[in-house]
């Protein structure tokens, strides 16, 4: 009589009769062991073989890897992976005849329908949130727009999406709404207490995009990092240094330093020091330190350029020059004025002074060695 379900299962290919009692006796257990082992196994690599599919696929449509990490698709693939697992898996068992075969597959639709509202709701925040940034780096290109609450924004809505997500699928594996508005409240305050450090990032996060210290694209200092603000989200903000390294900080690390903010006002003044000879005209260098500032173009006639005796140093005479300049520019046009002013103080015969050591011989007077066994001086 042919055997089904179970009992098919536990019945061996091989004869068992040589084998000790106990090995025989364990021998059903274990071969269903190894099936079992071995559906489970392949269907891993079913459904691993499926994700990396969808992700060769889905790279062709994308010209760089950087487009394609983070994208819908990206996300979705694991989703994918998870699907065709459960898929084969359910089928797998059915076939083989494993008890828990019907309840796989009594048990798919609802998990069918939780799986989609986390994937559709992944690749819809991914979407919304590719789509607000997008759209808050067109309107500061074009109008000037600060797109740095834009950005703050898409992120919060991310997560609003996903944790919605979450709460819709979870009531498809049969928890009640009330029940699971109780287990989420508790759990967030159990949350809270042991993440304060996240909350106050979060907070801080919030006063950040509330005041706007700084906007993405502002250049700014904060502690010991200076760089580019590049990203600010409701738990860091992330700056790109002039070497291209990015420094990402926690809000609340952000909002408890000084800020300093070099670009938010559209001037700075530009201070810079010259040191002249003793034997200089005074008079003439300062006219042509003024005439080499003003002769830039980026320097702002608005406002009056300054220049003045700033101290009499050991070996120098200290000129000081204060001019206004475009904030963004601050460093080319610093940049500018100090080559042309080394430039125009050798043509107007401008002396540049450097440090000097002099050394006075008084002719006739030698000294001489003292024997080994005199005391030195600092004994006497």
């Amino acid at each position: 009589m042919q055997t089904t379900g179970m009992d098919g299962l536990t019945t061996l290919p091989f004869n068992t009769s040589g084998w000790p009692t106990w090995l025989a006796d364990w021998a059903p257990q274990g071969w269903l062991i190894i099936i079992g082992f071995g559906l489970f196994v392949s269907a891993f690599l079913i459904g691993y073989l499926a994700k990396r599919s969808v992700r060769f696929l889905a790279r062709k449509a994308y010209t760089s890897d950087e487009q394609f990490l983070g994208s819908s698709w990206d996300l979705s693939a694991p989703v994918i992976q998870l699907l065709v697992f459960l898929l084969a898996l359910t089928a797998g068992a059915e076939l083989l005849g494993f008890d828990f075969g019907d309840r796989l597959v009594g048990y798919w639709p609802r998990a069918l329908a939780g799986l989609i509202i986390i994937s559709g709701a992944m690749m819809l925040a991914t979407w919304i949130n590719r789509s607000l940034r997008a759209y808050g780096q067109r309107a500061h290109a074009r109008n000037k727009v600060d797109d740095t609450l834009i950005s703050f924004s898409a992120s919060i809505i991310r997560y609003v999406v996903l944790g919605i997500a979450i709460l819709a699928a979870m009531t498809q594996f049969g928890f009640a709404p009330g029940s699971l508005i109780a287990i989420v409240g508790a759990a967030g305050l159990a949350i809270a207490l042991a993440l304060q450090d996240t909350l106050k990032a979060v907070a801080a996060g919030f006063m950040i995009a509330a005041f706007r210290p700084f906007r993405i694209g502002d250049w700014v200092q904060i502690g010991e990092h200076e760089g580019e603000v590049a990203e600010i989200t409701p738990f860091t903000t992330a700056i790109n240094q002039i070497d291209n390294k990015r420094v990402v900080l926690t809000n609340d690390k952000v909002w408890g330093d000084a800020i300093i903010n070099y670009t938010r006002l559209p001037q700075r003044r530009l201070d810079l020091y010259f040191g002249v000879h003793y034997d200089t005209d005074l008079d003439h260098a300062l006219d042509v330190v003024k005439q080499v500032a003003n002769a830039h173009t980026r320097v702002q006639k608005t406002h009056e350029t300054w220049v003045g005796v700033h101290s009499l140093d050991d070996w120098a005479i200290t000129i000081r020059l204060r001019a206004w300049v475009p904030a963004r520019e601050f460093v080319q046009v610093r940049a500018d004025i100090t080559k042309d002013m080394k430039q125009t103080f050798d043509k107007e015969g401008i002396e540049i002074p450097y440090p000097h050591q002099v050394e006075y011989v008084k002719e006739g007077l030698a000294l001489k060695p003292m024997p080994s066994n005199s005391p030195s001086p600092q004994d006497d």
